[in-house]
């Protein structure tokens, strides 16, 4: 079988790797990728058999790659984090391992691989839009209404209708509020957009999280993107694109 890696820390690559060619299984490591965006490119013109993927890579997570995408190749995902388990099986995930690795534990994780691909092929659309329709009124009963920060050693309880917006930066998160403070908050942007009002809240890319009052201007910046300008202004949110493929949506949403 053909395998990809999705790893960027090299000593977790070749650990895995080394398991790897060490299994009962005919394996073949086709590649590894080391970002999302490598990724994202390599996937447009090449596939494989399995993917081995880690969730929190340098730019972002990885599930921003199967979400762009809409991959449909048996992905195995490795991580130090529990916490998104739940959230993994939505991308035809068939296992979740946790780091450090355990022989044993990804033996049995190819095992389903192989009885995954010995029964017939399965239209997986309907089980796609249960997925969806389920997460829709989970979040819609769950929003989280309050963001705890610090700052020094005050601890400080921010609401919902405080927040402008939120954007990541390298593997931290920041929130700014409407008054143009900003605080490092201890989440990810996609595990947050999870727990966000979809009628207040709106993910435009991999960076940012935006509340409809925070956007104070919107300008055509080329015939399939747009482009934002965020209130109150910070470093980093000058020069924010929303992709093609979001433009759509995001129209929607501030129509609604």
């Amino acid at each position: 079988m053909d395998i990809v890696i999705i790893e960027d820390e090299d000593l977790a690559a070749a650990s895995l790797e080394k398991l790897l060619l060490k299994s009962n299984y005919p394996i073949r490591i086709k590649k590894r990728l080391e970002s999302v965006a490598q990724s994202i490119e390599w996937f447009k013109n090449n596939s494989c058999d399995l993917i081995l993927s880690d969730i929190h890579l340098g730019d972002g997570e990885s599930f921003e790659i199967f979400e762009n995408l809409k991959i449909k190749i048996p992905i195995i995902f490795t991580t130090a984090f529990n916490q998104y388990a739940i959230q993994s099986f939505q991308f035809f995930a068939i296992d979740y391992l946790l780091k450090p690795y355990d022989k044993n534990k990804l033996n049995t994780a190819l095992e389903k691989y192989t009885n995954y691909t010995a029964k017939p092929v399965t239209d997986y659309s309907d089980l796609e839009n249960l997925l969806s329709h389920l997460n829709t009124s989970k979040e819609s009963k769950t929003n989280q209404k309050r963001f705890l920060v610090s700052r020094g050693e005050k601890l400080i309880s921010i609401s919902d209708s405080e927040i402008a917006y939120f954007m990541a930066e390298n593997k931290s998160l920041f929130l700014f509020t409407t008054k143009g403070e900003s605080y490092l908050y201890d989440d990810t942007i996609l595990n947050l957009d999870l727990k966000l009002s979809k009628k207040d809240f709106f993910k435009i890319n991999r960076k940012f999280i935006v509340r409809h009052s925070a956007i104070k201007t919107i300008i055509k910046y080329s015939q399939n993107r747009l482009k934002i300008e965020l209130e109150p202004f910070s470093k980093g949110n000058d020069f924010i694109l929303i992709s093609s493929k979001n433009v759509r949506e995001f129209k929607e949403w501030l129509n609604n």
